[in-house]
């Protein structure tokens, strides 16, 4: 369907055997206009960042909810993540911020915020 949408002008050009020039010219300018519009929208679309996935919890912040040893347990949209610390130790109801996901681990690091609020 997507590309039928994207070959409109083509699938237009038909309309200048059938119809009097004065009627096919507004008919395949607004199929044009139309087309262009489809166009920036998918430019759009396709520019946007990713917002699921992995890529999409880059930047995100969670609330530390458990902490061990070396990982840590981060509560994300409602979800809990294991996280290795990266830099500072985290402590249970810290902010973090995702900075890399390895697998099924995400890498975190306390926010600024909790840095200077502490120290």
């Amino acid at each position: 369907m997507c590309h039928l949408l994207l070959g409109l002008p083509v699938l237009a050009l038909p309309v200048f055997w059938l119809w009097p020039l004065s009627i096919a010219a507004p008919v395949y300018g607004v199929v044009a206009v139309a087309s262009l519009a489809i166009y920036a929208y998918a430019v759009k679309a396709m520019r946007m960042p990713r917002l699921n996935g992995a890529e999409g919890m880059l930047g995100q912040s969670g609330t530390v909810a458990q902490v061990g040893e070396r990982r840590a347990t981060l509560l994300v949209h409602g979800e809990l993540w294991t996280a290795d610390a990266d830099g500072e130790k985290l402590a249970i109801g810290d902010q973090a911020v995702i900075v890399g996901i390895d697998g099924l681990r995400l890498r975190a690091r306390k926010r600024p915020e909790n840095r200077r609020a502490r120290g």
